[in-house]
């Protein structure tokens, strides 16, 4: 697992209580019971643990799990190219 995979894992179970096992690629933010005020803080607790700016509307209720993942991901990897 990837320290961005560790990361969201580790805020959606700690912050917002999402049981370990509902984490899957495929599930969308809106599944694991988040709404919108709760969207915004995963953003916020994204930004201060992986030191990326997370955009609006790269965590939707239809955002899936992995498309996070990979958003996050790519962002980490062009801040190190800088």
């Amino acid at each position: 697992m990837s320290s961005i995979d560790t990361a969201i894992h580790s805020v959606l179970t700690g912050k917002f209580e999402v049981p370990q096992d509902l984490i899957l690629p495929e599930a969308t933010l809106e599944s694991l019971d988040l709404d919108s005020l709760a969207l915004a803080e995963l953003a916020l607790a994204l930004q201060e643990e992986l030191a990326v700016e997370v955009q609006e509307h790269e965590a939707t209720k239809s955002t899936t799990v992995a498309e996070l993942t990979a958003a996050l991901a790519a962002k980490r990897t062009a801040a190190g190219a800088l």
